[in-house]
Formats: structure tokens, C-alpha cells, sequence
């Protein structure tokens, strides 16, 4: 009898929210690799969703990885640039990397958006930084 071939349909049955939900649980185990490829997955299913770039711009901030960090975030913000979360944390991002006047600049325009108390930790610390230069 003649074999009959196989065909194999690979399709992802996760939403984009359940990928992001998987990276969140592996980044709290520790296993960032595994987290970064979920939230990778999460912003291919629904590049529109900024969450998955948030997560990925911690994740890469915790390993102190602030290039990519702040590439994820920049993506991010090229979705939905008026989004005061990525502003904060890239505000942050280049407060780190001595990118003092950027950061203040983003971070302002995160404060105008919504005055959150996180917000203005983050103006504080900018000012302070900018004293000490």
C-alpha cells in the first residue's frame, strides 16, 4: 500500500496575550531567554498591543541590556507614541545611559500626558542627575 504523505499545519493557537502571560511567568522564574522569545511571540500576534514592549524593555533592562531595552521601548512608541508607561521607562532607559536632556524631555511629555506619582520619581531622579553633571 502506497504511503500517503503528511501534512503537518503549524499554527499557533496562543494569543498575543497569552504569550505575553507566559513571558511574565518565565521572567519571575528567572528563565529570561524563555520570556524574551514569549514576549517576541506576543508582538508578532498583535504588534498594535505596547505591553509586550514594556515587558520586553524591563527584561532587557533587568540584564542590564540597555541598548535593547531601549530599542523595544522606541518600537513600542512607534505604536502608540503618546503612551506614558514607554515614556517613563525610556525616559529612564537614557537617564541611565547619561542621555540627560532626552530623558527629561520624554519624561515631561509622559508627566503632561498623566501625573503619576512613578513619573515623577523618575523627573526627580533626571534633575538630580543633571545637578551632579
Amino acid at each position: 500500500m502506497p504511503k500517503i504523505p503528511q501534512i503537518i499545519v503549524i499554527d499557533d493557537p496562543l494569543t498575543a496575550e497569552q504569550h505575553n502571560d507566559l513571558g511574565v511567568a518565565y521572567e519571575e522564574k528567572g528563565d529570561f531567554a524563555l520570556a524574551g522569545k514569549e514576549y517576541e511571540k506576543a508582538i508578532k500576534k498583535n504588534r498594535d498591543w505596547v505591553i509586550p514592549y514594556l515587558n520586553l524593555g524591563h527584561l532587557y533592562y533587568r540584564q542590564d541590556k540597555l541598548d535593547q531595552a531601549e530599542r523595544a521601548l522606541r518600537e513600542g512608541l512607534r505604536v502608540k507614541g503618546d503612551h506614558p508607561d514607554l515614556l517613563n521607562n525610556l525616559a529612564w532607559i537614557l537617564m541611565e545611559k547619561g542621555q540627560l536632556k532626552d530623558a527629561k524631555a520624554l519624561i515631561d511629555k509622559a508627566i503632561a500626558i498623566e501625573d503619576k506619582e512613578e513619573y515623577q520619581d523618575t523627573r526627580r531622579e533626571i534633575l538630580e542627575r543633571m545637578k551632579e553633571k
